[in-house]
């Protein structure tokens, strides 16, 4: 098996998958353990933030607060989910998903949507399926079984170039995450998670955009890109 550029480290994105989900009645108790994981290294003013919301319901509260008002209330303004970005996602949507629970299932990745549980293509969602893939790699590299490692080594990159590299860059502009001093830094965090998964795994994916619906329609392609409603 090819040897990469540093160890392959799960955890940072076990945590960024908590991070940017809502924050259920486990959020603490996941916090408090994975804040004394010595591998996940957080900037100074995030990880004592992290601390206090261990530490804190009322600062939980607030920031479940946070969370409908950002990311469920103004969805449609500031989507955490993969197929809300890019120009021509209405037109690839439903290929965009088929695509995400084709890699869930290869690799015995279950979802449980009746549970509450959000869409397969949720930025949470992705950073815990590949958390999983990082822990299947370790498993199997501790085994020397170097076939399986290569093919899980494979699909994370793909799965990385193909959708989770794409839109967390994106996420981090939208005005509500700007605005929101806890979840400017946590993704600001998660950013940095990913670009250097990226490096260490040698991908480079395009990142996508976020366009209005109001923008969108203001454009007609047609063998090219003219305006209407002049």
């Amino acid at each position: 098996m090819e040897k990469l550029k540093a160890k392959t480290n799960p955890g940072p994105f076990v945590l960024a998958s908590i991070l940017t989900s809502y924050p259920d009645s486990d959020f603490q108790s996941s916090l408090k353990e994975l804040l004394d994981d010595e591998s996940i290294s957080l900037p100074r003013e995030l990880n004592e933030k992290l601390r206090e919301l261990s530490l804190s319901e009322s600062a939980v509260d607030d920031l479940r607060s946070d969370y409908i008002s950002i990311f469920d209330q103004s969805k449609s303004l500031n989507p955490l989910y993969e197929t809300e970005y890019g120009r021509e996602r209405a037109m690839f949507k439903a290929t965009e998903l088929s695509d995400i629970a084709g890699f869930y299932r290869a690799f015995g990745f279950e979802m449980d949507l009746e549970g509450g549980r959000d869409m397969v293509d949720h930025i949470s969602v992705e950073l815990e399926f590949y958390s999983l893939l990082m822990m299947k790699l370790l498993y199997l590299e501790e085994s020397d079984e170097l076939s399986g490692c290569e093919i899980v080594l494979d699909g994370m990159r793909k799965f990385m170039e193909s959708h989770l590299g794409r839109f967390v860059t994106a996420i981090i502009e939208r005005d509500g995450v700007q605005s929101s001093h806890v979840y400017r830094g946590i993704f600001k965090w998660v950013e940095e998670v990913v670009t250097l998964e990226c490096d260490r795994i040698e991908v480079s994916p395009e990142v996508a955009k976020w366009f209005s619906a109001q923008g969108e329609a203001e454009e007609v392609c047609c063998g090219g890109t003219v305006e209407i409603n002049k």
